[in-house]
């Protein structure tokens, strides 16, 4: 016997839709019976679990996020501290291949908001200037100019929004 079984669904949002959807002659709301009526069925409790991942909770439907179907909401924020940047820094660039030492993070906390995917994009970039100087590491330096040049495509309205979202979502 499998089990338990994880199911992601990225961009969750988007992805499963509501009961309303039209034009397709239905599909899209069938499917979205469909899943729901899986995620809310108890011979499945703790043999599937779901991940649905937005950055917009307040577009799921309700009838997707009451208890039984998808029970806890977890709101996960930017890094804040000089420690959580550092660790996106190393985290990111194990996930990429790069080699970061804590060490050679830049002070960043305080000066600029970045998302995960900002600092994966600054890591990438220190690591294409690393490579074209023939340089063994991504050094402080390589991240240092990247960062001075970089300007996110966040816009810290919308930003805040979304953590507000986030935080009137979240179960505990």
């Amino acid at each position: 016997v499998m089990g338990p079984v994880a199911v992601i669904i990225d961009e969750a949002d988007a992805m499963l839709g509501d009961r309303t959807m039209e034009g397709d002659s239905g599909t899209s709301g069938r499917v979205f019976g469909q899943v729901a009526a899986q995620m809310g069925d108890t011979n499945y409790r703790g043999k599937i679990i779901w991940f649905l991942l937005t950055s917009r909770p307040d577009l799921l439907p309700i009838d997707l996020k009451r208890q039984g179907r998808c029970e806890e909401h977890i709101p996960l924020f930017y890094p804040q501290s000089s420690e959580e940047i550092m660790e996106m820094f190393v985290v990111m660039g194990r996930k990429s291949g790069v080699n970061i030492d804590p060490e050679e993070v830049p002070e960043i906390a305080g000066k600029m908001k970045m998302s995960g995917a900002d600092i994966e994009g600054v890591v990438n970039r220190a690591y294409r200037k690393s490579l074209l100087e023939d340089a063994a590491d991504v050094t402080a330096e390589h991240l240092k100019g990247v960062l001075d040049n970089f300007v996110s495509a966040m816009n810290t309205d919308e930003q805040l929004l979304q953590i507000l979202a986030a935080v009137l979502e979240c179960t505990d």
